[in-house]
């Protein structure tokens, strides 16, 4: 697995800004890459590739990573407030004592997902609105 400093980072993250807006660049792909204790606060990774990508006590809060493959990826303790995983694939991924306080699922799949039981109780949401993918159905979730 790949160690990426937060200079290389930052400078994918731009590469994949310049993609997403049809201007150059290119896709993010940090498929087996460790991002672990990096600071990826606000970064857009909207359709990236992010497939065993350990974020390990990484800084994702209000992180963009909506329509993007997430599976196999590791979230231990990392800071995911605000962040977005609309449309994303969880599935199998890590978000062992990771804090996730008002994060967006919306249509997220995470089958298999690893979640402890208090990954969403700071600040304590309600009335979640989330659509599991191929369920063709939300459902209404009260946290306590």
């Amino acid at each position: 697995m790949k160690k990426l400093t937060q200079t290389e980072l930052d400078y994918i993250l731009q590469q994949h800004s310049l993609w997403l807006q049809h201007q150059g660049g290119e896709r993010a792909v940090l498929n087996n890459t460790d991002l672990s204790h990096l600071n990826l606060e606000g970064a857009v990774l909207h359709r990236a590739n992010l497939t065993r990508t350990n974020f390990t006590n990484a800084n994702l809060c209000d992180a963009d990573m909506s329509d993007a493959d997430i599976t196999y990826a590791i979230f231990k303790e990392a800071d995911l407030n605000n962040a977005s995983f609309r449309d994303a694939d969880l599935r199998n991924a890590d978000f062992s004592y990771a804090q996730m306080p008002n994060v967006d699922l919306y249509r997220a799949d995470f089958n298999n997902a690893n979640l402890n039981d208090d990954a969403f109780n700071k600040p304590t949401i309600g009335n979640t609105i989330m659509t599991l993918r191929g369920s063709g159905k939300s459902e209404c979730l009260a946290f306590h």
